[in-house]
């Protein structure tokens, strides 16, 4: 059976996202990218609670300052953010994830010793436009060589979740394709295998 990292940006209501925040979901991430730090962390708090209340995961994207004030389990950084030993040196014993999108820079991200890397794409996704498609041999490869945990994005959705899971990961990332349906929550279940 899969895990599940929802992750939840500024297109989807509140509302609407807690509906899919269920106990089959292990880790929800903020990702708000055109909104001042204020708002940000307003979101985040009411975000936090509702993890909280579920035993979920919390995780901030790309955004150490709210991270640390909203005291977050932990944070998503990219390839281009941040470095990830600042990150672990600013925001200690707290989860910290890294984007990576081929088999350097995963072989980097062990090294490292990162929580878990965000592997992907895996396929073509309208959450984020041109993203970089790796694919499934990718996956397999890095599987292979990996030390922490694979959270694979891009593109999972109810149609090929069980061939990325076969190939690999350990976590399944997904977005739009649990968001943007009107029962949520029934989407979670299916990509969780149940």
């Amino acid at each position: 059976m899969s895990k599940i990292y929802l992750i939840g940006d500024e297109k989807y209501s509140f509302e609407h996202t807690t509906k899919a925040l269920t106990s089959d979901v292990s880790m929800f991430q903020l990702r708000l990218k055109n909104v001042s730090d204020e708002l940000f962390t307003k979101q985040a708090l009411l975000y936090k609670k509702a993890c909280g209340e579920r035993g979920i995961k919390f995780i901030i994207n790309d955004n150490l300052n709210v991270a640390k004030l909203v005291d977050a389990d932990g944070l998503h950084i990219g390839q281009d953010d941040l470095s990830y030993t600042f990150c672990k040196e600013q925001f200690p014993n707290k989860i910290i994830g890294l984007t990576v999108g081929n088999e350097n820079e995963a072989q980097k991200a062990f090294e490292l010793g990162v929580d878990y890397i965000g592997l992907g794409a895996m396929y073509e996704t309208q959450t984020k436009k041109n993203a970089n498609v790796i694919g499934l041999q990718a996956l397999r490869k890095i599987s292979n060589i990996a030390n922490c945990d694979i959270v694979a994005i891009g593109g999972v959705d109810c149609d090929n979740f069980q061939n990325v899971y076969d190939a690999g990961a350990d976590t399944l990332a997904v977005c739009s394709a649990v968001l943007s349906s009107d029962k949520p929550e029934e989407i979670v279940k299916i990509l969780k295998g149940k």
